[in-house]
Formats: structure tokens, sequence, C-alpha cells
């Protein structure tokens, strides 16, 4: 078996300003799990498949026929999930439709491999898993009302493979 995960990235200046910010969090609230990952938009979540479906995932991601044309998400300060098992802080997307209809054409391509996921609220991590509830509350209490605005283009969604130490993309769809 094997983990996948379908996602859209920012452009590389934009990941820089990203992982100022992921360190912040590894480095003052002992949450270091964001910043060994990369800064992403997750379309669909990590899952699993056997090894042999691997071809015949590729194949199919590949061949989605989207009509979601590229389009700019606009990012517009943070938000969070403050769950007390494992809370998270993230950057918001201020206009969510596009990236909502990406998933659903996506997300309805995947009931081929009997994967669907019921919710989608699109978010862009800083902080999560390792982020005690008692960092998030006093990350949050900075976080909440400070500014991040910034913005990217979305002309491709990629298809990403776990290899036990980090995500490799195995595969790109241009809108």
């Amino acid at each position: 078996m094997s983990l996948y995960f379908i996602a859209v990235e920012p452009h590389n200046e934009l990941i820089d300003k990203i992982r100022v910010i992921q360190k912040d969090f590894a480095e003052r609230f002992s949450s270091s799990k964001s910043y060994s990952n990369f800064p992403h938009i997750t379309i669909i979540p990590p899952f699993s498949l056997r090894d042999d479906e691997e071809t015949a995932l590729i194949s199919k991601f590949k061949d989605i026929s989207l009509t979601t044309k590229p389009f700019t998400v606009h990012l517009n300060g943070f938000g969070s999930f403050p769950n007390s098992k494992s809370p998270a802080i993230f950057i918001k997307p201020e206009n969510e439709s596009e990236l909502t209809a990406l998933f659903k054409e996506i997300n309805s391509a995947m009931k081929m491999f009997d994967y669907r996921v019921s919710k989608f609220r699109p978010h862009l991590t800083v902080a999560y898993r390792d982020l005690s509830p008692e960092n998030y509350r006093k990350s949050w209490m900075e976080y909440q009302t400070k500014t991040f605005r910034d913005r990217f283009e979305v002309n491709a969604v990629k298809l990403y493979k776990h290899d036990r130490k980090k995500w490799n993309e195995i595969a790109a769809k241009t809108l």
C-alpha cells in the first residue's frame, strides 16, 4: 500500500514566504510537522491504494476532463481549526469557489477507486499535528490578528506519492 494525495501549489516566491511562517511555528511554538512539508492547498486528502493500482491512478488522473480554467487564489489572513486533539492554523484562501469547483471535478473522478471526500475546506496549513493545545492558544492569540495577503495562479493540479520520508510529485494535470 502507498499513500497519495492531490493538491495545488503556490509559486516559489510565495512558498518561500510561507516557509518563513512555518519556521516561526517550528521554532517558537514547537510545531515542525508543517515545516517539514511543502506549502500547498489539498484538493484530495491522503488516501491509500495498493501499489499495483498506481498505474491506473496516474492514468485516470491524467485523463480527468477538467472544465475548470486557470484561476487566481487570493490569500487573506489566518484561520484555525481549534480541534482539542489536533489543532491547526492556516492561511485562508479568500475565493473558495474555484477551488471547490476543482475539488468537485476531481473528487467525482476518484469514485473509480472507491474513494470520495464528503467535505472540502480549502486552506494552506502553517501549523498542525504537533501543535499542542497550549501552543495553539498562544500562537492563535498572535496569528489571528496578523496580516497576510498574497495570491497565486492555479494552472495545474498535482498528484503526489509518499515515499515514507516525503511527498513526491508523480503526475501533473494542467487546467
